[in-house]
């Protein structure tokens, strides 16, 4: 008995079979719906295009994300870091430019070799002799200038009184006498000063402590006593200067051992010129003298005190 059309399944050729196996698998599928329950949902094939769920493809691909985004997190701190070394070097770079091209204008001037050298209103040729008031053109605290530097103008009111020599200033020989009335020790008991003082003010003298500008009044005495020394080198001893406020104390004792009571009265910020500072002065008065700012030393720091009478 055929089984398909009048031909027997034995006598079909290969397309046929195949067409016989898919009407039997159509059969059998519609059967098994006709078969299912009323209350079950109808059955709706897959949407082209979408994949039906995997338990396991979707674990693996949570998985997968997971590493992801660790690596991602990893990958975005690592890059902040990169940021932050990258900003701290540019900041360093920054202020060592700063500092070069501070170094540099300082050389520069001192190393600038002028056709002549003007004092107050005298002209002076380079190497002369009369060179009494170049010395004095800026404040102590400074290096010493090489030869020929180019000094600047100083007003003729106060070229009198500048030192006479040209190169290191040798505190003369005194006796005893006035050796016990010359300044020996500075207490500034606010920023923990407690420091000698040697006469002379010039680069050999500052070495070695505060000091005592050659000619100015000693303690005690009417006039300008002027006091300098360094802020960061050999000892830092006015390092915090800059700290002192209106008010303080400050202590000087002469060689023999007499303590004098000086009251802060002013605090200035002056250029290295601002020479007017050393004048005499009427009144009994300190006048204290460092660089300033820390290391950079562009200006000059000025403390001015008044002596305390009363005592």
């Amino acid at each position: 008995m055929p089984l398909f059309g009048k031909k027997n399944p034995a006598e079909m050729n290969i397309e046929e079979l195949e067409r016989l196996l898919l009407l039997k698998r159509r059969e059998a599928r519609q059967r098994r719906l006709r078969e299912r329950p009323a209350t079950t949902q109808p059955y709706k094939p897959p949407t082209p295009g979408v994949q039906r769920y995997d338990e396991l493809a979707f674990l693996d691909r949570r998985r997968r994300s997971v590493m992801t985004r660790g690596l991602y997190r990893g990958a975005r701190w690592y890059e902040r870091l990169l940021v932050m070394v990258e900003v701290l070097a540019l900041v360093g770079l920054l202020i060592a430019i700063f500092f070069y091209v501070q170094d540099w204008r300082a050389t520069r001037e001192l190393m600038r070799v002028p056709d002549e050298v003007t004092v107050g209103d005298t002209a002076l040729a380079p190497g002369s002799g009369a060179t009494a008031a170049a010395r004095e053109s800026v404040l102590p605290g400074r290096p010493p200038p090489p030869p020929n530097a180019q000094v600047a103008a100083i007003p003729v009111l106060y070229t009198e009184w500048l030192e006479s020599d040209t190169t290191t200033v040798v505190a003369p020989a005194v006796d005893e006498a006035t050796a016990q009335k010359l300044p020996s020790r500075i207490v500034i008991p606010s920023i923990g000063v407690d420091a000698p003082i040697v006469e002379g003010d010039d680069w050999e003298a500052l070495k070695r402590g505060v000091g005592h500008h050659l000619g100015s009044a000693n303690p005690g005495e009417r006039g300008n006593m002027v006091l300098s020394a360094h802020n960061d080198i050999f000892g830092e001893i006015f390092r915090y200067l800059e700290n002192v406020e209106i008010g303080d104390e400050i202590f000087v004792y002469d060689g023999a051992g007499r303590e004098y009571r000086y009251v802060v009265a002013q605090k200035r910020i002056v250029e290295p010129t601002a020479v007017e500072v050393l004048a005499p002065s009427p009144e009994p008065i300190a006048t204290l003298i460092t660089c300033y700012p820390y290391l950079i030393d562009t200006q000059r720091l000025v403390v001015i005190a008044e002596l305390d009478t009363s005592r």
